[in-house]
């Protein structure tokens, strides 16, 4: 797996901190000379270095969506409470979990005010760049500098792209890289002996077959932008030139483009074609498109493997990687291409491991999140590691072992999610692909309105 990996990879509290102070010297006495005052500000700079050092516990707050109902959350937690007893004498650990969009809505906040947590697990690329532009994240060379336990060179090549900023220097610690899988129910098509579609007139066909027999051909809607702007740049990724007007987006590029409008424009298909559930809103969101798909009421889907813990074992045997069909007039062949990117991990409060008093409660978090032993835990959620550990596949889940034999020959390609420069562009595409999917608004308004986010961030 690691090979595989290695492969793969190089192509591609509430408002803050509450944080316990070191107790401080007596104030000077009134009849101090300056000099003894001068002394004495020595002494408390002194004191505030060793605090955590001498057995004074030190407050920090970890900020992370791996809460209950996240897949990673019964691998990761057992961990945290192990690192949590062991350091119990030295720190006082707030563990802070929200749901994902919740948490989006946080940090957010926490960026305004400038009082984000310690440490927080969270995305790169646009999403990050407010917190760099205000300062308020650690560059990762300076954690790598004082780490004696994780170094950069122990992580895939290539995995810290998605953190890099305009600046070129990373500001996050890769932990999660994914792949982007399209699959389909074996025992659905067997029993309507169909073969899987090739083409998007293979689509067609099987699609009336499943219609006539109250099955929906694809279980993907649009909730929040998901799944459907994964699945919009695994569309997109079909039409020549499509990979370079992705990575484009990270400098500047234009989003408003032939093909983004071309595959708005067979999405819009799809749906006049009755292949998607007809409330795509309620029927979006990776639980709710997944869920049709797992309760056998749709032949066919699109998922990540953050979503495989969700996935009974009978379903995951049931089914079976196929490439997306070929598009009308696309040109790359789907069959030879995945989606494979780093998508999450963590990143410090510049602030608080600048601070002497909590530098190193700080780095002992830091090296817990980044540890080989949690990386390998994690990994069992369907997380795709972006360190290079030892990973069991045989111990992997069934719809993983097929996910790494699948991905073994193919190109890795981007997703307009990691390449967004903004946090609000991302945010109209999410909006706007909803309003896609219930035809509210035209193919060509959702990309004139993605990229009016995008020339107003440009000063255009």
């Amino acid at each position: 797996m690691a090979a595989v990996l290695a492969a793969g990879l190089s192509g591609c509290g509430d408002a803050g901190a509450e944080t316990q102070n070191a107790a401080q010297p007596d104030a000077a006495q009134t009849e101090a000379t300056e000099n003894d005052a001068q002394q004495e500000q020595t002494d408390e700079a002194s004191k505030a270095d060793s605090a955590g050092v001498s057995g004074e516990k030190v407050s920090v707050v970890l900020a992370t969506n791996w809460g209950e109902g996240d897949a990673k959350y019964d691998y990761f937690y057992p961990l945290f409470e192990q690192f949590q007893e062991e350091h119990k004498d030295t720190l006082d650990i707030t563990l802070q979990t929200y749901s994902t969009e919740d948490y989006k809505t946080k940090i957010k906040t926490q960026t305004a005010s400038g009082d984000l947590p310690d440490v927080f697990t969270y995305w790169g690329g646009g999403m990050m760049k407010d917190m760099v532009d205000a300062g308020l994240l650690l560059n990762v060379d300076d954690y790598f500098a004082v780490s004696s336990k994780v170094s950069k060179e122990q992580f895939e090549d290539g995995a810290f792209e998605y953190y890099v900023s305009g600046d070129g220097n990373a500001y996050g610690i890769p932990l999660e890289s994914t792949r982007g899988i399209f699959i389909a129910n074996k025992a659905l098509f067997e029993q309507y002996g169909l073969e899987y579609p090739k083409t998007y007139e293979d689509l067609v066909e099987v699609s009336e077959v499943f219609k006539a027999n109250d099955i929906i051909p694809l279980a993907i809607g649009s909730n929040g932008g998901t799944p459907s702007e994964f699945f919009f740049s695994e569309l997109y990724n079909q039409y020549e030139g499509a990979a370079d007007e992705i990575k484009a987006l990270a400098a500047g590029g234009s989003f408003h483009t032939e093909n983004a409008v071309k595959v708005a424009e067979v999405i819009v298909d799809m749906i006049d074609q009755g292949m998607l559930p007809a409330d795509t809103m309620a029927n979006g969101g990776w639980t709710g498109s997944l869920q049709l798909y797992t309760d056998q009421k749709a032949a066919m889907t699109y998922t990540y493997p953050w979503n495989f813990e969700f996935i009974s074992d009978e379903m995951q045997e049931n089914s079976e990687i196929i490439p997306i069909p070929q598009l009308p007039g696309s040109t790359v062949d789907p069959s030879t291409m995945i989606s494979g990117f780093t998508v999450y991990g963590f990143v410090i409060n510049k602030q608080s491991f600048e601070d002497p008093a909590k530098q190193d409660a700080v780095l002992a978090l830091c090296d817990f999140l980044a540890s080989d032993e949690l990386t390998q835990e994690l990994t069992k959620s369907g997380m795709i590691p972006c360190k290079k550990v030892e990973v069991n596949v045989e111990e992997q889940k069934p719809i993983m072992r097929k996910t790494i034999e699948y991905a073994k020959d193919k190109a890795l390609v981007q997703v307009h999610y990691t390449t967004m420069p903004s946090a609000d562009a991302i945010t109209m595409m999410d909006s706007s692909l909803d309003e896609l999917f219930i035809k509210a608004i035209t193919p060509e308004e959702f990309a004139q309105k993605v990229q009016a986010v995008l020339d107003k961030n440009n000063g255009s």
